[in-house]
Parts: structure tokens; C-alpha cells; sequence
């Protein structure tokens, strides 16, 4: 059942870490912003000092997580994904164990609809995400067809500390190499050293940091459930819509837990 081989782990903070999977049947097709389940049986070993795991699982038994891809469509090599470790939950306590060439379990269909599919290119796009949230627009921002003259790009990404901004040269390199990429990191627990924006992503919408028009600008809302809430409820009060495939819209939603 096991059909995949982490090839890279890179730790960003001790809770954080981004992975590289190679299934063995190869990259299947798929867009940015969709994902797909990873699974490790339940007699993985767990790090010890772990707190128990909030659910007991049976050693046989195969758990599965749902996780954005965050490597490009284009990239054939391996899929990328973008990790938080909860110490006490089922399947990262063992996921965080796992080393370059352990094996895990990689679902064979790749789903989800939180993509730029049904975004025109001339229309601009505002991507905020909380933590990991950030994965789906680091796979959006690595695929060419993303990226059009006409169309201007921000990136919001609310973290708790600054170590926690992960991809954080990769984005500013798109602040350098593209005039119409801006990026935003917004730190809610940021000591003295940190220069940069304070507070939480959401707060950008209600000190008028980004001016929206829901005719010309899409938003794609990904992470914290309560930062989805709160913005959702403030764009549709300025005529925003929730995008579905029956009522297109230019509001997205991708609640990440």
C-alpha cells in the first residue's frame, strides 16, 4: 500500500517542515491550489517526548490527511507539501519521524476545485493565507500560466512568529523580479526586530492596506478557519461572492482544518 518515497525533508522551525514526494507511478496531472492524501500506517513509530496521540490507531490500519501540493504542475519530479506537526494528532506526530528515503502512502487522484481555472488572466489576484495555508499559492506562483502582464499579484501570508515564513526568499524574489507581484507578511507575535507588518491577515482588509474591486480582483482565502470567516463576511459586504462551480464568483474558499 505504501507507494511513495519522501526524497527531501526540509525543516523550517521544529513544527514546520516542507516535504518532497515521489510517488512510484509517477506525478499525476493536476492544477495549483489542488491536493491530495498522504498516509502512513498506524505503527509508525512516534518521536519520543510526543504527548499521546489524541486517537489511538490500530498498527495496521492506514491513516490519511488531505494536503495541498505546493510544487507546480509543471515540476514532474516530485510534489511538494508544506507541513505543521501537531505533537498529539495522528498522522504528522509520525509524518515528522520520517527520513529521505522512507516510504509512505500517496493517493492516486489529485482533487480539489480551489484553483485559477475559472479566473480570467486580466483579473488581478489577492492570495492570503495563514501557516500552511500558504502552500496551494506557492504552486499557483510557480506555474507559468499564473503569471500575466495584465494581471497584478499580492500575497498575504499571517504567520506567529517570523520563522515561521516559510518560502520567504522565494517571494521575495518575485517582489524583485516582477513590478506587479507585492508580497505581505503579517506576524502576530513579532518581538522588537521585526520591522515588517504586525497583527493578523485579515486586518489588511479593514485598514484599507488592499482597496478591492469584486468586478477586476479575486481572492482566494486559505488557512485559519476564523481568518476565512471574518474576511469572507467583510468582502461580501463589500460584493464579494463565494465562487462554486454552479455561482461563479470572485471570492475562494479553502478552510484548511
Amino acid at each position: 500500500m505504501l507507494n511513495a518515497t519522501l526524497i527531501q525533508r526540509i525543516e523550517v522551525t521544529p513544527e514546520l517542515i516542507i516535504i518532497r514526494v515521489k510517488p512510484d507511478g509517477g506525478v499525476p496531472e493536476f492544477l495549483s491550489g489542488q491536493y491530495v492524501a498522504l498516509g502512513l500506517y498506524g505503527q509508525a513509530p512516534r518521536p519520543e517526548g510526543f504527548p499521546p496521540a489524541r486517537e489511538e490507531i490500530e498498527g495496521d490500519k492506514l491513516i490519511k490527511r488531505a494536503y495541498s501540493i505546493g510544487s507546480s504542475p509543471q515540476q514532474n519530479d516530485f510534489l511538494e507539501f508544506y507541513i505543521a506537526i501537531v505533537k498529539d494528532g495522528s498522522f504528522t506526530s509520525r509524518l515528522c519521524m520520517l527520513k529521505q528515503g522512507d516510504r509512505l502512502f500517496a493517493a492516486p487522484k489529485i482533487i480539489g476545485t480551489f484553483t485559477l481555472h475559472d479566473v480570467p488572466l486580466n483579473h488581478n489576484l489577492v492570495l492570503v493565507s495563514t501557516g500552511t495555508g500558504l502552500a496551494p499559492f506557492i504552486s499557483m506562483l510557480r506555474t507559468s500560466s499564473t503569471w500575466s502582464p495584465t494581471r497584478n499579484i499580492v500575497v498575504v501570508h499571517g504567520v506567529r512568529f517570523p520563522e515561521d515564513l516559510a518560502y520567504r526568499r522565494e517571494l521575495e524574489g518575485y517582489a524583485r523580479d516582477h513590478k506587479n507581484f507585492t508580497y505581505i507578511p503579517v506576524v502576530s507575535r513579532a518581538g522588537p526586530d521585526w520591522t515588517g507588518r504586525r497583527g493578523h491577515a485579515q486586518k489588511l482588509f479593514t485598514e484599507g492596506v488592499l482597496e478591492l474591486s469584486p468586478t477586476t480582483d479575486h481572492v482566494f482565502l486559505c488557512g485559519n478557519p476564523a481568518m476565512i470567516e471574518e474576511t469572507q463576511a467583510l468582502l461580501e459586504s463589500k460584493g464579494y461572492t463565494a465562487h462554486s462551480k454552479k455561482h461563479p464568483g470572485t471570492l475562494h474558499l479553502e478552510k484548511y482544518w
